[in-house]
């Protein structure tokens, strides 16, 4: 009898790890939006405020005047978007300020080069701060496009390039 008894716990314990497992292998998807979350989306317009919670009676900790900056985001309240930018900094924006158009920022100083391979064709040289068009992935490198120009750079030297989410 106990045996038996050990047996479906044993059982239970193994069924119960299991749907834990393939419920965290689930993205998690925003209940405003029905979209990922979190996601890389990119700055709509200029002067946007960051704020410290979602809704207009909180304080405004930043202005964000860089149009096309990639943020992610990381939870939705109604109209609002909780999103982290480039330099880690959490805050609340309305969703009407934010586009699905996916961009890169980049971190460090970097070649654009004409194939994502190491010694390829230089195109152009990035700076850092430069805000790019993202439009793809291949292993550990990034397809940019900026200033008329496309090519690749290798992952670590750009933000906002996660492959795991749908390019737009």
């Amino acid at each position: 009898m106990r045996r038996g008894i050990m047996a479906a716990f044993v059982a239970a314990s193994a069924l119960l790890s299991l749907n834990a497992a393939s419920a965290s292998d689930t993205p998690a998807v925003g209940p405003d939006s029905n979209l990922p979350v979190p996601r890389f989306v990119s700055l709509r317009t200029e002067g946007a405020n960051g704020r410290r919670g979602p809704g207009l009676e909180h304080q405004v900790e930043w202005v964000y005047e860089r149009a096309g900056l990639p943020l992610q985001v990381t939870g939705e309240s109604g109209p609002w978007r909780r999103v982290v930018d480039p330099d880690g900094d959490q805050v609340w924006i309305h969703a009407q300020n934010l586009e699905q158009r996916r961009t890169a920022y980049v971190r460090e100083a970097v070649a654009l080069r004409r194939n994502a391979r190491e010694g390829a064709q230089i195109v152009a040289y990035l700076s850092p701060g430069v805000v790019t068009g993202f439009t793809g992935c291949d292993g550990e490198w990034r397809r940019l496009t900026v200033g008329g120009r496309i090519g690749w750079v290798e992952a670590d030297a750009v933000w906002g390039t996660d492959c795991g989410a749908p390019l737009s």
